[in-house]
């Protein structure tokens, strides 16, 4: 009879599933991540080395424990109406980086909870499409208390930390007082028409889209729409079209800059194409219904050709160099 192989977690010998024994894996239990390898580790000197990371870290920066782990607090990222954002490091042989998102009350709390059920649900998605665009989702890896950043424990959210992104569009907004290159405008607004045109076909919505939502990957032109807490299943038409409305004022606000507090123009270097399509998109929730995510992407493709000829790679600088 074969010998038989038991998969357990180092940090907490809790049972693994199969999986573990091709690939890297996360234990339900304790949250450790577990890479296969060729070589056996005893637990006693995995626990030992597991210590003496913890300890190597310690220093400098201040720790916050949640679910059981320790995590050391690198950077604050920023402050919303429900939470404070975080990011940190989870301590030990196999470190993690997290965004870390604090209620700042029970109101904050109940946010907390319905962005991790609302992204949990669309991660479980099994549609077309699901394997590719739930990597450019927010990826939660759960709900807890988070004890040590402040004088009582708070609720928390963690999320894999997406590497590569700069900040929100929000604060390139801050940053181009006169407005983005119109070149921009387009690749931004079509990984944002992207998405949503996947999780429209799903059934959900986002339900708050502005530029503080949707982070920004200067080196490869990528959006990461964030902020899920008032996303629903079962939306209907006018829920998505509102949506595509709000993408629409979010670039609106990226041509416009802060040159002035009006409301969002369409920027003066913006051309008569793509200012059409905006205008149309920003002031006309039918128009919205009526073209979807994927037929305003296909609008914006045409805008863009005649706007500014074949699709070309400009180097995006979310901080403009001094003196431009």
């Amino acid at each position: 009879m074969p010998a038989l192989l038991a998969l357990s977690c180092p940090q907490c010998s809790a049972p693994l599933p199969r999986a573990a024994r091709w690939r890297t894996v996360e234990c339900a239990y304790c949250g450790a991540t577990v890479v296969r390898g060729e070589e056996t580790v005893r637990r006693e000197d995995f626990r030992a080395a597991l210590r003496r990371a913890q300890q190597a870290h310690e220093g400098g920066r201040r720790l916050l424990q949640w679910r059981g782990a320790h995590y050391r607090v690198l950077a604050p990222l920023g402050r919303g109406e429900h939470a404070e954002v975080l990011l940190a490091e989870r301590l030990g042989a196999l470190p993690e980086r997290v965004t870390l998102k604090l209620a700042l009350d029970d109101r904050g709390a109940k946010a907390l909870a319905r962005e991790a059920a609302a992204l949990g649900a669309l991660q479980s998605l099994d549609v077309a499409g699901a394997a590719y665009f739930t990597r450019r989702l927010p990826q939660p890896i759960g709900t807890g208390l988070a004890e040590g950043w402040s004088e009582q424990a708070r609720e928390a959210l963690a999320l894999r930390h997406p590497t590569g992104f700069w900040g929100s569009l929000e604060a390139v907004r801050r940053n181009h007082a006169q407005g983005i290159d119109p070149r921009h405008a387009v690749w931004i607004w079509r990984r944002m028409l992207e998405v949503l045109a996947f999780v429209h076909d799903a059934g959900w919505c986002h339900g708050a889209l502005a530029p503080e939502h949707a982070l920004v990957h200067p080196r490869d032109h990528g959006v990461l729409l964030i902020g899920w807490s008032q996303a629903r299943p079962h939306a209907d038409r006018a829920m998505a079209a509102r949506d595509l409305q709000q993408s629409a004022w979010t670039l609106r606000a990226l041509l416009h800059g802060t040159a002035d507090g009006a409301a969002p123009g369409l920027g003066p270097r913006t051309p008569g194409p793509l200012a059409t399509l905006l205008h149309e998109c920003s002031e006309n929730t039918g128009a919205c219904d009526r073209l979807g995510a994927r037929g305003i992407e296909a609008a914006l493709s045409d805008a863009a050709r005649a706007a500014f000829g074949a699709p070309q790679f400009v180097h995006f600088e979310p901080v403009p160099p001094p003196g431009t």
